[in-house]
């Protein structure tokens, strides 16, 4: 089964220009097909996200949040990688 997942950009104009997201997930690919379909007409850019994008992005966020103010010494990493 393929998961779909859709990156929606919208666009706020004020006195600047902020950009956010939107991530939605259809439940099937005739949903996908619709909702893009919709996106289309309605103006809004959107971009398809392969599950290798999705999963990218997912790492990103958590490599984001990760704290990163412990040091940790070469001798563990390396006893880590040896197994």
């Amino acid at each position: 089964m393929f998961f779909y997942t859709m990156l929606v950009s919208v666009f706020a104009i004020y006195y600047i220009c902020n950009m956010s997201s939107i991530v939605i997930s259809p439940k099937n690919y005739k949903e996908l097909q619709f909702i893009s379909k919709l996106l289309k007409k309605l103006g809004v850019s959107s971009k398809v996200l392969s599950d290798e994008d999705t999963e990218d992005l997912g790492l990103a966020v958590l490599m984001k949040d990760v704290d990163r103010s412990e040091l940790t010494s070469e001798d563990e990493i390396m006893s880590k990688l040896k197994g």
